[in-house]
């Protein structure tokens, strides 16, 4: 008798076991064909040290960042900008790297990494976000200048839902004006801060005459199921280790 319970308890544990390991690394999972574009979300890159030697939350190292177009290029992919996925004829292995907020590290500590795999990127830009080391109009200009996209993100990073629909216009608009006059070419795709937002944004968005929006949603889709101003990104945060990476980018996230 004290055998089959213990039997019974260490398999409950197991099973136990075996559900948070699920839950944790999402192998189960159906991988998506490579052949299908991804569009990756990043916010910061900053160098390691002994406080950092791994990224944590939305900052991700240098190291981690390079491994990870180190890993694309060499599975095929085909780096692009949101704009350029959205028109591209074949959009087979297309991959956008994208940036929120407009850190100025995406210019310190991402762009050299970017120039390496000759991979362009799009970044969303709160032109008047506050309390962060915003990328300067001259670091803008140069990285326009070199195949960086510039989309907006509102002009101060505001929660969409909790605005007053007349700020939010006014906001979704003076960011497209401001963000083409800093990058010095239209801008045509858009972000919503924070991932939040209504059915009436995407009519705003859409008025405004952007022709794309990215949201936060962890999806992998054929382009043929793309709805222009919904479009998922992966999630690229600081924390993960390269096993999860790889599950986020064949799976589109690697945790429930």
């Amino acid at each position: 008798m004290i055998e089959g319970l213990l039997a019974a308890v260490f398999g409950l544990v197991g099973v136990v076991a075996l559900l948070a390991l699920a839950a944790r690394y999402n192998f189960w999972r159906l991988p998506k064909p490579m052949s299908w574009p991804r569009i990756l979300m990043y916010h910061r890159i900053q160098a390691p040290s002994a406080d950092l030697p791994r990224g944590e939350g939305i900052t991700a190292t240098t190291t981690q960042f390079e491994a990870h177009l180190a890993w694309l290029a060499s599975h095929g992919a085909r780096f692009v900008t949101v704009s350029e996925l959205m028109v591209a004829e074949n959009p087979a292995r297309m991959v956008a790297i994208t940036f929120d907020d407009g850190y100025d590290d995406n210019y310190t500590h991402a762009w050299p990494i970017l120039k390496k795999f000759s991979a362009p990127a799009t970044i969303y830009l709160a032109p008047d976000m506050l309390d962060i080391d915003r990328l300067t109009p001259q670091m803008i200009v140069e990285m326009s200048a070199g195949g960086v996209e510039f989309g907006a993100h509102t002009m101060t990073h505001i929660h969409l839902p909790s605005t007053d629909d007349t700020e939010a216009l006014a906001e979704i608009q003076a960011s497209k004006e401001a963000v083409a006059f800093l990058a010095g070419r239209p801008c045509l795709s858009f972000a919503y801060p924070y991932g939040k937002f209504c059915d009436k944004h995407v009519v705003m968005v859409a008025a405004t005459g952007f022709t794309s929006a990215v949201t936060t949603k962890k999806r992998i889709l054929p382009r043929k199921k793309f709805d222009p101003l919904r479009l998922p990104r992966l999630s690229m945060v600081g924390q993960m280790n390269r096993f999860e990476f790889w599950l986020t980018i064949t799976r589109g996230r690697y945790r429930v």
